[in-house]
């Protein structure tokens, strides 16, 4: 793929709205052989849990629990190509790019595969935290609507409690109404 086809992604020079469009187009196209199938997942690392995979991730930990080799072309091409001058033309970057490959006994293939492997892992980890994130939040989820009965069940008591009270309160004043029209009634008659 051409620099002037990755750089028409960004820059417009003068062409058309289909022409970049169609350009557009054929790079993605180009781009799409080389991302990895998103079906491809791989396991999480043997002794990883789920739940531990919190905060910041230490992915290169990760790579070693799931035994991919001692490899890091990945890491390494970035570390090189980040040396270089942020100025450099697309196809300087791209020859320094191959040339420090070959200097470290390496090939594209290798850091395609390199990234496959490692993406399998990434892959991993995000589904088993999803998967755990949905466990956990379905066990919460049950547990808050426990409670919530729980809740239901004490207010029904109190509103129960509550009805007794307004209950006992109108016997008492009824009863002490009765009572203290005996007071008067008799008080007046009686003369006490």
């Amino acid at each position: 793929m051409s620099w002037s086809k990755l750089k028409g992604l960004f820059v417009e020079q003068g062409a058309t709205a289909d022409a970049v469009q169609g350009d557009v187009d054929a790079v993605l196209s180009d781009l799409q052989k080389y991302e990895l199938p998103a079906g491809q997942v791989g396991a999480l690392p043997d002794g990883t849990s789920a739940a531990a995979l919190t905060g910041q991730i230490d992915f290169q930990a990760l790579y070693d629990q799931a035994g991919i080799p001692n490899t890091d072309e990945v890491e390494s091409l970035e570390r090189f190509l980040s040396g270089l001058d942020g100025d450099l033309p697309q196809t300087s970057r791209l020859a320094a790019a191959k040339a420090f490959l070959g200097a470290v006994g390496k090939s594209p293939k290798d850091v395609i595969q390199d990234a496959g492997r490692k993406i399998s892992v990434v892959r991993a980890v995000a589904e088993a935290k999803q998967a755990d994130t949905k466990s956990g939040s379905a066990e919460r989820q049950g547990v808050i609507a426990d409670l919530q009965r729980q809740i239901d069940e004490h207010r029904a008591a109190i509103q129960g409690l509550e009805s007794d009270l307004e209950s006992v309160r109108l016997q008492c004043t009824t009863e002490e109404a009765r009572l203290q029209g005996a007071r008067v009634f008799f008080g007046h008659m009686g003369g006490a």
